[in-house]
């Protein structure tokens, strides 16, 4: 009835509303000004078939290229030490493609990681928090989001500004926690969870991140909550009109971010055995860049998290191999952003680059 109502007064085309409560879909037009499948319409399927497919065969050939060029790449010691790699990045990432997904971005993800190794170094060393202080790090990094959360949905802010800015604010408040220096902390609690295998050969901190994804790949195609923010991505005016309660999903989707975000840097905590102010610098530019080389659009409403495992692998797979052949990290920055920018091309939809920053 409500969709009904809004169609009238609005002039919204009956083809893409929907009922409260479910997400929109758009019907084809059947009018007589239907236009017939032409290059317009194929260069997007062609887009979306390449960047599903593209991925898989890059990293084919990543491992072909790196495996026959130094043999050790394939040893079961560096597949090891590329698992470990991976896990603290997927766990970034996973949160982070929410936000993606419904056409908004978070550059904070990796500020807020140092932020809550920083709180739990902290909690641990200063005030005496056990087991306990792990959680300091989920609840740090989901208080972090809803700062964002409240910015971008009661402030309407543009995402992108915001958590530029929150990015120089954790930032600064990582600072003030460490005195500026990295913090050693002895005994960790639960450090087997990042260092240890309860598989062999299977990093922990690579298996609970595989489990994450799970849970988060059932939690985006299964539940409102994914579908809800697809629909927010793809349009988010026909999704409001929709009924869809979007500036509670889009708060919802940053505050998740933040608690992944936080969760990271537990386990880079664990890993590492110290907080420092740096610690989260390079995963800002690594999870979109994993996230968009997986095939979640910039734009929104196009990927989502089972793509996200995808990007997270291919990116560890091209950093390590640099590293076994010899490239230096200052061209392997080069290349990083190369294929990112290479990535947004295949992603992008041109006609909705006025929504990209929002």
């Amino acid at each position: 009835m409500r969709g009904k109502v809004y169609q009238e007064i609005q002039g919204v085309p009956e083809n893409i509303m929907s009922t409260p409560g479910e997400t929109p879909r758009v019907q084809p037009d059947s009018g007589p000004g239907r236009r017939p499948l032409g290059g317009g319409e194929l260069l997007p399927g062609l887009r979306r078939i390449g960047s599903a497919v593209l991925p898989l065969l890059a990293l084919a050939v990543l491992v072909g290229v790196f495996g026959v060029k130094e043999p050790r790449f394939l040893s079961v010691t560096n597949l090891e030490v590329m698992a470990t790699q991976g896990g603290p990045l997927l766990i970034i990432s996973l949160g982070a493609t929410f936000v993606v997904l419904m056409g908004g971005i978070d550059l904070s993800v990796g500020a807020i990681g140092a932020l809550a190794a920083a709180a739990v170094a902290v909690a641990i060393t200063n005030h005496g928090f056990g087991s306990a202080g792990l959680l300091v790090a989920i609840v740090v990094g989901a208080l972090a989001g809803t700062v964002n959360a409240f910015c971008v949905t009661f402030l309407r802010l543009p995402s992108f500004i915001v958590t530029l800015g929150s990015l120089s604010i954790f930032n600064g408040v990582t600072l003030h926690l460490l005195n500026g220096r990295a913090l050693f902390v002895d005994q960790l609690p639960y450090q087997n969870l990042a260092i240890g295998q309860t598989i062999p050969h299977l990093p922990n901190v690579a298996l609970i991140a595989v489990v994450l994804w799970a849970l988060m790949l059932f939690l985006n195609r299964y539940t409102r909550f994914g579908r809800y923010l697809t629909a927010i991505g793809a349009g988010e005016p026909v999704a409001a009109l929709s009924g869809i309660p979007v500036r509670r999903y889009k708060a919802a989707a940053f505050i998740v971010s933040g608690a992944f975000a936080g969760c990271a840097g537990a386990f880079l905590l664990l890993e590492l055995g110290s907080a420092t102010p740096s610690l989260g610098d390079g995963y800002l530019l690594d999870s979109i860049a994993a996230i968009v080389i997986g095939g979640t659009a910039l734009m929104g409403g196009v990927g989502g998290i089972s793509r996200t495992l995808l990007g997270v692998a291919l990116l560890t797979v091209l950093s390590n191999g640099l590293n076994v052949v010899g490239v230096s990290t200052f061209t392997q920055s080069i290349l990083k952003g190369v294929i990112v920018i290479l990535a947004v091309l295949l992603t992008i939809d041109r006609g909705r680059m006025q929504d990209l920053i929002k």
